[in-house]
């Protein structure tokens, strides 16, 4: 009866056991991958402390060299995305069409980042007619993890104004569509806004806009007007399987 009982204790502790090793095994994973993003995110914020004052109304000539020290650390760096009252403040990578997605789990330093570099997609570049900027969607609300925030017509209404510098000249752009869909769609139907980059006609331009407005889950009063450049900000959305949310915007010359 003894042995019998000894044997019940023992079938009982072992997935107690499991669970407790499981747990930890979690709980250790959990705790390094936060410990890696604060080490990233830190790294990030070094990059913005090293940074000139922001002249966005200055000429050319005022702010050429601003991102000098940024690009002396990686010569992969084409441009600073930063959404003003946002989290969105960083560096955007573009590598060659090789490998396009070089920084998807790579940081700055080009060692192994969980959540990586804001990039540029292949296909298209800084002067493209159309670009597309990829980040991943943190739970941290770093990288693009607060870019959802647009479904919300009011946030969006409040932060429609996108600012891009590059090394020779500081760019504006302009909220006017957000929207949710999903890569790798086996409906033929369905518009796959990350074709609709690099060169486009104007025919093919209009079919763009249009569509991206038809999706948009917010309604915006204006709309780009060709040649005007298109600007996709594009991260994973968890809606559906392959979901993504997009933030589209359109170059202006002024605020």
């Amino acid at each position: 009866m003894r042995q019998k009982k000894k044997r019940i204790a023992w079938l009982y502790w072992i997935p107690v056991a499991i669970l407790i090793a499981v747990f930890a095994f979690s709980s250790f994973h959990a705790l390094r991958i936060y410990l890696l993003q604060r080490r990233e995110q830190n790294s990030f914020a070094k990059l913005r402390e090293e940074l000139p004052p922001e002249e966005w109304d200055a000429p050319s000539d005022a702010f050429v060299n601003r991102y000098k020290s940024v690009m002396d650390k990686n010569g992969d760096f084409a441009c600073w995305l930063k959404i003003p009252d946002t989290s969105i403040d960083y560096p955007v990578m573009k590598t060659s069409e090789d490998d396009p997605e070089y920084y998807l789990r790579r940081g700055f330093d080009k060692k192994y980042s969980f959540a990586g570099c804001l990039f540029i997609g292949g296909g298209c570049n800084l002067d493209s007619d159309s670009f597309i900027i990829y980040g991943h969607n943190m739970d941290t609300d770093t990288m693009f993890g607060e870019l959802d925030r647009y479904a919300d017509p009011d946030y969006a209404l409040k932060h429609r104004l996108i600012r891009i510098g590059t090394p020779t000249e500081n760019r504006r752009y302009r909220v006017f569509a957000a929207f949710q869909t999903k890569i790798y769609a086996a409906n033929a139907n369905v518009f796959k806004y990350y074709e609709r980059i690099g060169a486009l006609d104007e025919p093919t331009y209009f079919d763009t806009v249009a569509n991206i407005r038809s999706m948009s889950i917010i309604n915006l009063a204006d709309a780009p007007r060709y040649p005007a450049q298109l600007l996709f900000l594009s991260t994973c959305s968890y809606h559906t399987k392959d979901g993504r949310f997009v933030v589209a915007a359109y170059r202006v010359d002024t605020e």
